[in-house]
């Protein structure tokens, strides 16, 4: 099974004076939208070294982030830590990280999904929450972006002064910290380790694996490789459904949010001796992990737990390894007198890259990729981070910066991702991004032994989008929209949270703009002269409340 990879594939950076010779390929093939976690323990249960995580759970911190556990969800929702997304992985790491609770400390919106401007800064990530209408009509579309990304904000969080702890990270991807943050944000990316072996959530069109070089000390005993794997809303049966109220419902935004829950993550596991050559697979999972992601523990499987269609234990879906057919498969490949891995420790740098807009949405970057490669060594993988950014960002915080992951076709291989051009170029398409935002790119890529080359940086500016879906959650944003009224719509702010919100009546009437606003924005929506009118109405409200 060595040779040519049939996918997409991800390999781990080490550090090439501690790795040992022998190369071990984990091989699997997930449904689309998954979280996924690999790692290593010995026989009795010792926890070795993480291998993989997708980069919701390891980048971007969705187990460990303010709000309620469950909160209702929509896509790239900001709030809710998911703590039952990995919790098999999470809590055999055996490693722990500050909890992440709101920075704004007003009593009143720390069950809300809202209200939480005055602690809230610029979002490079995450969007606004969506109702389900918006949420269902985005992942129907062509082009998946945050409705008007321009104008939200999140609350970061800060520390839980109480001490509470959390078995996943905080987000690690922020390279900037307004004067709005808590200063405990600047402090994540430190205790955030996992970038390393964060990579984007596979596609799910194709099998897929991830390639690992074990160290020396990791040789002397047997192993065993966990996968843990979950999915949002993936229900079955009567034990594992959900409906909206058994999630918590922002009464002050009942309307915004769609169901997440469903059945737990399932875990695979494949024992093998790292230094005996060949493959080790499974078709049957090992069981599943906590509903609630209150403990590690795996449970026996059972019939509640649907194995077929995708869903539950067919999240990883079957495919052929060496005439077998499996669900997780391990490969080790020690290293021979013809294996280029014992003797290479480098790889050429990218020669260049040129970085081109399509649309608001969507870049394209044509690389020049080394024309020969050490060896007989081939590159395997090309890794694309990029972040909306004006200031220059060096490589470390280009790595902690979302990215794309994607295969390169080897020689002699025809089932792969990435061709090849005669003249080593490749072009790539980045999308899920926002209209009228500059990019950094940075690129790279890694070979067959686990090698990777340095990174290459390019830039470009998204053009606006045409038709920018505008924020619902208020009027006045509404009929901000396409105007020169910042200063007014953050007057107005100032105004609801420093006068408004330090007496009853004024909070009262807080929450009933909140509650009834969205209906009253939709029609504004269509409509530059009913936002000019609005405006011209709240001109006189402006002015009043001028400091």
């Amino acid at each position: 099974m060595s040779g040519p990879p049939a996918s997409a594939a991800s390999t781990t950076r080490e550090d090439p004076e501690a790795l040992g010779d022998t190369v071990v390929e984990f091989h699997f093939y997930p449904v689309p939208s998954t979280q996924i976690a690999i790692w290593l323990e010995r026989e009795d249960g010792t926890f070795v070294r993480d291998v993989f995580v997708t980069q919701a759970t390891g980048k971007l911190g969705i187990g460990n982030r303010p709000g309620i556990w469950d909160f209702l969800s929509s896509w790239r929702a900001p709030y809710g830590p998911r703590r039952s997304v990995l919790p098999v992985w999470a809590h055999r790491r055996g490693k722990t990280y500050p909890q992440i609770v709101w920075h704004d400390d007003k009593a009143e919106y720390q069950d809300s999904l809202g209200f939480h401007e005055r602690t809230s800064s610029a979002e490079t990530y995450y969007c606004r929450p969506l109702t389900p209408g918006e949420h269902d009509a985005l992942l129907q579309s062509d082009a998946m972006t945050c409705p008007s990304p321009n104008a939200f904000r999140t609350d970061k969080g800060r520390f839980a002064q109480d001490g509470a702890t959390s078995v996943y990270p905080p987000r690690n991807d922020l390279v900037e910290v307004s004067d709005r943050d808590h200063q405990d944000t600047a402090e994540y990316a430190e205790l955030n380790e996992l970038d390393a072996i964060t990579r984007a959530t596979p596609e799910g069109q194709n099998p897929t694996h991830t390639i690992l070089r074990l160290r020396e000390e990791e040789l002397d005993e047997a192993l065993v490789a966990f996968i843990e794997i979950n999915l949002e809303a993936d229900q079955h049966g009567a034990e594992w459904t959900y409906a909206r109220e058994d999630h918590y419902v922002d009464p002050r935004l009942d309307q915004y949010g769609v169901v997440w829950r469903g059945q737990p993550s399932v875990v695979y596991e494949v024992a093998f001796d790292p230094q005996e050559p060949g493959v080790v697979s499974t078709r049957k999972y090992a069981g599943y992990g906590s509903s609630d992601g209150r403990d590690g523990a795996v449970n026996p499987p059972d019939f509640s737990i649907a194995e077929s269609g995708g869903s539950g234990a067919d999240r990883l879906r079957e495919f052929e390894v060496d005439d077998a057919r499996v669900r997780f498969a391990v490969e080790v490949r020690p290293a021979t007198e013809d294996d280029d891995c014992s003797e290479i420790d480098s790889v050429p740098r990218i020669a260049a890259v040129e970085a081109t807009a399509l649309s608001y949405d969507q870049v394209q970057l044509d690389i020049s990729l080394p024309r020969t490669m050490p060896g007989s060594t081939y590159i395997s993988q090309l890794t694309v981070h990029h972040a909306p950014s004006i200031d220059e960002l060096d490589d470390e915080e280009m790595e902690a910066a979302p990215q794309d992951d994607f295969s390169v076709c080897a020689p002699d291989s025809e089932d792969c991702g990435l061709v090849l051009h005669a003249d080593g170029t490749v072009s790539v398409v980045i999308d899920e991004l926002w209209g009228d935002f500059a990019y950094q790119f940075a690129i790279s890529y890694a070979d067959n032994c686990a090698n990777h080359s340095s990174l290459v940086h390019a830039r470009t500016t998204t053009p606006r989008q045409p038709f920018q879906q505008i924020d619902t959650f208020c009027v006045v944003s509404t009929a901000a929209y396409e105007s020169s009224w910042h200063d007014r719509v953050t007057q107005l702010r100032a105004f609801r949270d420093q006068v408004l919100e330090r007496f009853s009546v004024g909070r009262g009437l807080v929450r009933s703009y909140y509650a009834y606003g969205p209906a009253l924005a939709e029609p504004l929506q269509a409509s530059p002269h009913l936002r000019a009118l609005t405006r011209a109405f709240l001109d006189p409200v402006v002015e009043a409340t001028q400091p």
